[in-house]
């Protein structure tokens, strides 16, 4: 078979446009599949927080100088603490101290205030009689 001058050309080119259509296609063409999950940053979000429900043993212990007692339910500094370690397991826990009348969102609550630290990160947890947190700052 005799071919006519010039068909490498012709065949090149003829290479060259299906490549570029292939090119075109992947760029402009969306593929259906499994998207990939993209990163996110790390943003702060400051959301509202609601009390955390957590069990407590019932303990009176009338000569102890860290518990406060509401009626006939004592919640002691050390379970405060352990609270705020259960909800913040990675967190540094500080001493619990005790404050009678916190006004959060206009609501009159007497907690226990327990410093945490997370590398460079402060925050501040309330923890009410009944054992929820009630506000973390």
């Amino acid at each position: 078979m005799d071919l006519k001058d010039g068909w490498e050309k012709k065949a090149l080119i003829g290479v060259g446009v299906v490549i570029l259509i292939i090119i075109v296609y992947a760029y402009f063409i969306p593929f259906s599949g499994t998207p990939e999950p993209s990163l996110q940053s790390n943003q702060v979000t400051s959301t509202p927080v609601t009390p955390l429900p957590y069990s407590v043993p019932v303990v009176n212990n009338s000569t102890s100088n860290n518990s406060t007692t509401s009626g006939n339910f004592t919640l002691t500094a050390d379970q405060a603490k352990n609270i705020a370690l259960n909800a913040f397991p990675n967190y540094t826990i500080g001493t619990p101290t005790f404050q009678n009348n916190i006004n959060i969102n206009g609501t009159i609550y007497s907690a226990w205030v327990i410093p945490i630290t997370l590398n460079s990160t402060s925050k501040t947890v309330y923890i009410d009689n009944s054992g929820a947190i009630i506000q973390i700052d």
